[in-house]
């Protein structure tokens, strides 16, 4: 058998450290749950759910390679997303 070359190598770098920075903010989302913040850790799990938003989108979804177009799609997507919750959450707020 040949020995993997470089590139078959490298081919796994991206992905392993997208794993790897998951894991961390997941055992920092872990360790948030018993620290008590009061209100403070809702905001926190938030912030650490759109890094994990956020990792996913530039390494699995291969956003640092793709067109512009397909950046702007992304990114509109997104704001559409905070737009529907924003909606969804007034909405729940307002009622009694």
């Amino acid at each position: 058998m040949s020995e993997p070359s470089r590139h078959q190598q490298g081919l796994w770098q991206g992905p392993a450290l997208a794993w790897a920075v998951l894991i961390l903010l997941f055992l920092l989302n872990l360790g948030s749950a018993y620290v008590p913040l009061g209100p403070g850790n809702v905001a926190l799990n938030l912030v650490i759910a759109a890094a994990m938003a956020i990792v996913l989108a530039v390494f699995l979804m291969d956003l640092q390679n793709s067109t512009i177009l397909v950046r702007v799609v992304a990114v509109t997507g997104l704001f559409w997303t905070m737009i529907m919750f924003s909606l969804t959450f007034s909405d729940y707020l307002s009622r009694s």
